[in-house]
């Protein structure tokens, strides 16, 4: 379970870098994560509509939402998008 996580991780970057909206890509420098970009009132948590912003987000938005209660919180999306230590 650990790659298809890795996965979509990458393809939530690589989508962040392809966003047609230049002022969230002009926004987007160092320091700031998909999450903080696509989180537009930045209220630490992203609705459906604020996901339909970027395509690969709202894609997976239900993945990402945990507790299945309409919005991803950073917590949330950290764990269902950071790799996973081994635990030998």
């Amino acid at each position: 379970m650990k790659y298809p996580l890795l996965v979509l991780c990458s393809a939530l970057l690589a989508s962040a870098a392809l966003a047609d909206d230049s002022n969230r890509a002009k926004s987007a420098g160092k320091g700031t994560d998909l999450f903080k970009i696509v989180d537009a009132d930045a209220d630490g948590k992203i609705s459906k509509e604020e996901a339909a912003a970027n395509a690969t987000f709202a894609n997976n938005f239900s993945s990402l939402d945990g507790n299945s209660d309409g919005v991803v919180t950073e917590r949330e999306f950290r764990r269902n998008t950071m790799p996973r230590r081994n635990r030998d």
